[in-house]
């Protein structure tokens, strides 16, 4: 069984901390950045974001299958893990994605065509350009996913970065191919968006540390899903903070029993469930009713009306943190 150590995240004794340092330079810093709200810690709804339908089914499937042919570190009652691909990967796939989507290929073919007419270049210019644009898009949609599904550990590994529930600490890689680290509870989390290549807004939730700058994106959903980082954010603290028992949520299920709190809070019959409650759950039942309950229930909570016991610790958080 885990065991906790004194710095691991409790809301009820999150320790004061140092004062902000340049307080203008700080917002000022946050506006560059696009954030757009900032939410609030230590308050929680207890409704969890990794109960979707596909995260049940993948919970299922490796149950019968023993976790053969998964890749990547796995989600524990110690470890969240992050940060599987480096970013020089991340950014193949980004290219990959781009090219091997059909909207995309339209819109790059309509773009050579316009330059070919804007610059008057001749037609086998024309003819190279367009069967380059073609050639990536075949390249990317074909052979090189192929290659991904059957080598998917060729570009994930596990850089060993994530959130440690039982230490609270916070590791990630930064854009400098470094690693940073710091306590849970030095970070604040961030909502900011962003404009994709195909037009519309999406949202991301982010993690910056205070005294740094340096940030790690949690999740990122289209912008009509935007309340659902609220309940990223709201799981995520739960999952740090060693009052509360682990998430309820198929990944952690079979970990229960050896996170202290957990196993503690699970004998005392508080969890109501069935310790296989995700692994025998009806599929189809949660897909048709319980997973569209359970989102409206996310989409119609309160989160306006959560307190932020951060403000407490940090003197001068709040000032510094208006958006």
């Amino acid at each position: 069984m885990a065991t906790y150590v004194s710095s691991a995240y409790r809301r009820d004794a999150i320790p004061e901390q140092a004062p902000l340092k340049d307080i203008s330079g700080f917002a000022k810093s946050l506006e560059a950045g696009d954030f757009i709200e900032r939410l609030p810690w230590g308050d929680y709804s207890h409704l969890n974001i990794h109960v979707r339908p596909q995260y049940v089914k993948s919970h299922q499937e490796r149950l019968k299958t023993g976790g053969a042919g998964w890749v990547g570190p796995e989600w524990t009652h110690e470890k969240k893990p992050s940060d599987f691909v480096k970013t020089r990967w991340q950014l193949l796939l980004m290219l990959a994605g781009a090219f091997a989507d059909y909207g995309m290929l339209k819109l790059l073919l309509f773009c050579s065509v316009l330059a070919d007419i804007a610059t008057i270049i001749k037609f086998e210019s024309y003819s190279v350009m367009t069967l380059v644009v073609l050639g990536l898009h075949l390249l990317f949609r074909y052979p090189f996913t192929w290659f991904l599904e059957r080598h998917p550990g060729f570009i994930v590994k596990d850089l060993g970065c994530g959130f440690f529930r039982s230490t609270g600490m916070v590791k990630f890689r930064t854009w400098r191919e470094e690693t940073f680290e710091a306590p849970f509870i030095e970070f604040d989390p961030y909502i900011s968006f962003h404009v994709n290549p195909k037009g519309p807004v999406s949202y991301k939730l982010l993690l910056r540390h205070r005294y740094t700058g340096w940030q790690t994106t949690v999740a990122q959903v289209a912008d009509i899903h935007k309340v659902e980082l609220y309940a990223h954010w709201d799981e995520l603290q739960r999952y740090m903070d060693v009052s509360q028992p682990l998430p309820d949520v198929p990944t952690l299920e079979k970990f229960r029993p050896l996170d202290p709190t957990t196993a503690e809070y699970d004998a005392a019959g508080k969890r109501g469930r069935p310790a296989n409650h995700w692994a025998t759950l009806d599929m189809a039942w949660w897909e048709e009713e319980g997973y569209p309950a359970h989102l409206k229930k996310i989409r119609e909570f309160p989160w306006s009306t959560l307190e932020d016991r951060m403000e407490k610790s940090v003197p001068n958080l709040a000032q510094g943190a208006m958006v």
